[in-house]
């Protein structure tokens, strides 16, 4: 039998850095919609999104990740038809 050690390995699972949450401006941006829309989704609960501050009023923190799920969930889910369509078969089906 060898007398010298065996090679020490460091464990290999060192944790990734936590996402950071984004404003409300940033998360706008990368869904290109309006920043009022977006705090109102998210006062709706419509989109991921965390409060930040206890008033009434409150600042919304988002994950863009989270974001990015759920717009994948939402282009992968039934769609309805636009506006336009919707509107030429009401008046169809009213005559």
């Amino acid at each position: 039998m060898s007398t010298q050690p065996g090679t020490i390995h460091p464990p290999t699972s060192i944790s990734p850095t936590p996402e950071p949450y984004v404003d409300v401006k940033r998360a706008a941006t990368y869904l290109s919609v309006a920043v009022k829309t977006l705090n109102e989704w998210a006062r709706l609960e419509k989109v991921p999104a965390y409060p930040w501050g206890d008033g009434v009023r409150k600042t919304w923190r988002f994950k863009l990740t989270e974001l990015d799920e759920w717009m994948q969930r939402r282009l992968n889910s039934v769609r309805r038809p636009p506006l336009s369509e919707r509107s030429v078969r009401s008046e169809k089906e009213a005559h």
